[in-house]
Parts: structure tokens; sequence; C-alpha cells
């Protein structure tokens, strides 16, 4: 003699109609790998633009865009407007900076090097220089008599 399974409404849902939460619950339980590997770009990405936020929010960021942006030596190898590649990389803290920002004019690009440490409340910078991407000679912005 074989048994057969009837199926059956929960009291729930014999009562309202609805499906029950464990029912839901099941499902989600099957497919929370899923769930995680879908929310994970979400993740990284969310984490990796805060971080280039708050780099570009920096002071040494700002500082350097600056100098580079009002340099005649600059504008004239990389020609203008000179504009800030999405991209920054290095890293910066309550004390040290050490950034790359890649920009670009109308000619060519290049990249700027930041290289500071903050002294009771004020950064103090180590280097500001732009290296053009065509390899011609290093940039100095924080001492522009030694770019002749």
């Amino acid at each position: 003699m074989k048994i057969k399974k009837e199926w059956s409404l929960t009291d729930n849902e014999s009562m309202t109609g609805t499906p029950s939460l464990v029912g839901k619950h099941r499902w989600l339980a099957g497919k929370w790998k899923w769930v995680i590997l879908c929310m994970m770009p979400i993740i990284i990405g969310g984490v990796f633009a805060i971080i280039i936020h708050s780099m570009k929010s920096s002071e040494p960021y700002e500082k350097a865009l600056s100098l580079a942006q009002s340099s005649s030596v600059v504008k004239n190898i990389l020609g203008q407007p000179i504009e800030v590649g999405w991209f920054v990389s290095g890293s910066i803290s309550n004390s040290e900076a050490a950034l790359e920002i890649p920009i670009k004019g109308n000619r060519s690009g290049a990249t700027v090097y930041v290289d500071a440490e903050k002294h009771s409340g004020h950064w103090r910078y180590k280097e500001i220089s732009v290296q053009p991407d065509d390899g011609s000679k290093l940039i100095n912005l924080l001492n522009p008599s030694l770019n002749q």
C-alpha cells in the first residue's frame, strides 16, 4: 500500500490566504549564495567610490591639482585645458599622503606625484611633481625655478 502525501495549507495560509514566511524563507535559504554573489560588485564598487572620493577631497590632492593646472610649463607640454583622470591611486591618512593623479591636456597626458606629511595640523609637501607620459623631464611644482 502506497501512502500519498497530501498538500495542505498551513494554519497561517488557511486563515489569511497568503503563503507563510516559512516558504519564503526556504526560497531565500536556497538562493543566499546567489544573493551574496550579486551584491559583491555593488559592495566593492561602493567601497572603491568612497576611497576615491576621500582622496579627491583631500587638501594634498587639491593643492597638487591647483599647482599643475596653473603651471605654465605643464600647460605648454600638455596643452589646455588640463583635466583630471578618474582613477587616482596611492594612499592617504591623517598624517601622510602619497598620491598619483592622472591629468591630461589636449596634446598629451601626465601623472602628478604628491608626497606629503601632516604636522601640527598643517600639510608639509616633500614633493609635488608632474611626469609627462612622453617621458620628458620631471616638472617640479614646488620649486618651479628648477624646471629651467
